[in-house]
């Protein structure tokens, strides 16, 4: 019985080091990916010739939140991508796909 539970434990260890694994090598795509899109989105907002602080006043949201979001350090959140692409008369379209 006491084996048995050795067993278990070393499994659920090992579980959930590839859990961690998992769940890392996921959140360095999406960060890959949305700085990507926040590239883009930034590239636009040169184009359109707006300010970081006109598209605070275009979001609701701070430009100091603005900024920070630019620069792209952590994952945005799907409603800050949406507000800051609709304030410059785009949207952001999600497609399931398969895995590359």
């Amino acid at each position: 019985m006491e084996n048995t539970v050795e067993i278990y434990q070393e499994e659920k260890e090992l579980r959930g080091k590839r859990l961690a694994a998992y769940a890392e090598s996921i959140q360095e795509k999406v960060q890959k990916d949305s700085e990507q899109i926040i590239k883009i989105l930034v590239e636009e907002r040169y184009r359109q010739k707006k300010t970081q602080q006109e598209m605070a006043d275009i979001t609701g949201v701070r430009a100091s939140n603005i900024a920070r979001f630019e620069k792209a350090s952590r994952v945005p959140t799907l409603l800050m991508l949406e507000k800051y692409a609709n304030a410059l008369e785009k949207h952001i379209e999600i497609r399931i796909t398969e895995d590359k």
